[in-house]
């Protein structure tokens, strides 16, 4: 906040413009991103930091009256506030004794890079470096083309397509790059969201930690482990009763099935993404329905060995 107000007492004078701010406050929390074992959290893990201010207020008026300088100075304050979001964290958890920053100068030999903070300014910048398209889709541009969020912004999540959809709709400017960005762990989108008429407006990111859905793939393995293993416990009490031949060919096939698909399954889905939630549930239900085949069948062989010599 320091910094941001800092900014705006330095460059009001040389923009013409009076500013006063108001009441700003954001929250900086941790990103918990919880791995699930049969519906129950079993691990936490911590893959980043989030600062969000999400209400910056300031009163700021030309000297000159001119509406358009106005303007002009609510978007550069706006840049630069968004800007603060990916410093700031860069500043306070980047040790230079440990790793070399991305300004830095004179990197230390053997230091690995620091990680980069993210904001919607860092990831237009991080896109446009990659040599991506970066759109500003005004009203003009938006109503000459009307399908540009399904056709030129179609690699987008679908969270991020509705968000710019929606804001167009509105009316509002918004610019943002051709498709998603990695960096540091962090995978998605960011963009700017503009009323032209004040200049002021919404500088977001939309995304989460790249692999996201490995929490799931070992879940789902992890299932899949129980079943090869109750296969394999059943086989063994089979080979005594000397009926292993083709029940346990029946009983690796099944394994070997499930596995492939609950890993098909599970490559392709995306927590963040609500599309597949269906492949979610039937990785649970895959894995449940046949955890419960292999066990039934385990006490079924317990009891058969049992009666025929007891």
């Amino acid at each position: 906040m320091a910094a941001n107000e800092s900014h705006a007492r330095l460059s009001q004078n040389p923009a013409g413009v009076v500013e006063v701010t108001g009441k700003t406050f954001g929250l900086f929390h941790a990103v918990a991103n919880p791995i699930y074992s049969w519906g129950v959290a079993r691990k936490v893990t911590f893959p980043g930091v989030n600062i969000d201010v999400g209400y910056q207020r300031s009163i700021a008026a030309s000297k000159d009256n001119a509406e358009s300088i106005w303007i002009a100075y609510n978007r550069m304050r706006g840049q630069y506030a968004s800007a603060l979001e990916h410093a700031v964290p860069e500043r306070f958890f980047n040790d230079p004794a440990k790793c070399n920053s991305y300004d830095n100068p004179s990197p230390t030999a053997g230091l690995p890079a620091c990680p980069q903070g993210i904001s919607a300014m860092k990831a237009l910048s991080l896109a446009a470096a990659q040599g991506q398209k970066i759109y500003t889709v005004t009203k003009e541009v938006y109503q000459r083309n009307p399908n540009i969020v399904s056709t030129q912004l179609s690699a987008h999540s679908e969270q991020a397509r509705s968000r710019i959809q929606n804001a167009l709709n509105q009316g509002l400017e918004v610019t943002i790059h051709e498709r998603p960005i990695t960096e540091s762990g962090w995978k998605g989108s960011g963009y700017i969201l503009i009323d032209p008429s004040t200049g002021a407006g919404a500088y977001e990111i939309e995304g989460g930690a790249q692999g996201g859905w490995l929490s799931l793939a070992a879940a789902a393995l992890e299932g899949i482990a129980t079943i090869a293993v109750g296969a394999l416990i059943t086989s063994f009490f089979l080979m005594a009763l000397g009926k292993a031949a083709l029940v346990s060919v029946s009983f690796v096939a099944v394994v070997i099935i499930i596995a492939g698909i609950a890993y098909f399954l599970a490559h392709f889905y995306d927590k963040e993404n609500p599309d597949h939630k269906y492949n979610y549930m039937a990785i649970k239900a895959m894995t449940i329905l046949a955890g419960l085949h292999s066990r039934f069948a385990l006490v079924w062989t317990i009891l058969t060995t049992f009666r025929k010599y007891w």
